[in-house]
């Protein structure tokens, strides 16, 4: 089935692309300021997660501050179309992405000082 935008709905993504040239502004440093703020990167334990995401294996990596464990990012870093091989991969990976290769910092859920109520 072929499907055809119509002259209006054309003309509105027209005006909106032109626009948002003028709505758009440019971010200030501030605003970029945890980009140059990497320094607690280098103390980070490294989590691998494997999921199963349309027909392949996706190993995803979060890198925790293990002094403030608030502070964390996550990453994809490859897709694999293999359990076997996924699992393998991100051992590897893990290992040379992590400050101490032998695994001994970490992150738990005691950590965060969570009050469930």
């Amino acid at each position: 089935m072929n499907q055809v935008l119509d002259d209006d709905a054309y003309n509105m993504m027209l005006c909106f692309l032109d626009n948002q040239h003028y709505t758009e502004i440019s971010a200030d440093k501030e605003n970029l300021i945890f980009l140059q703020n990497d320094w607690w990167l280098a103390d980070t334990a490294v989590i691998d997660t494997i999921n199963y995401k349309k027909g392949g294996w996706e190993v995803y990596f979060t890198f925790a501050n293990y002094k403030k464990p608030l502070q964390f990012i996550v990453r994809k870093i490859i897709r694999c179309y293999s359990e076997t091989k996924a699992k393998t991969a991100a051992h590897y990976m893990r290992r040379q992405a992590a400050k101490d290769q032998r695994g001994t910092l970490a992150v738990t859920i005691n950590d965060l000082n969570l009050c469930i109520n």
